[in-house]
């Protein structure tokens, strides 16, 4: 999240509006952390065994709760969630052509 902080604040802005836009989304994202959290590199470690947990139909969110908080406040990582499911369940779709 500090990355994407850092290189918001070397972006150029197009308006004061977006500008206040992006500092409440930061500033409730940081009211949401914990003091128990995992960071992205745990994350993409076990981003694979979540997904496939997901895609079975498995409760993630009660089994993992520090992973689905990360990707609930980390933008990044939720793009890598969500392209992965995408491609399982693509996969899943060929296998059950099959």
């Amino acid at each position: 999240m500090f990355r994407k902080l850092f290189n918001w604040f070397r972006k150029p802005k197009t308006s004061s509006q977006d500008m206040s836009i992006m500092v409440e989304e930061v500033l409730h994202k940081l009211t949401q952390t914990d003091e128990h959290e995992i960071t992205c590199d745990e994350v993409h470690e076990l981003i694979d065994q979540f997904s496939e947990m997901e895609i079975a139909g498995e409760d993630v969110q009660h089994l993992m709760p520090l992973m689905q908080k990360h990707l609930d406040l980390c933008a990044d990582c939720e793009e890598e969630h969500i392209a992965l499911v995408q491609a399982l369940n693509f996969e899943k779709t060929i296998e059950d052509q099959l």
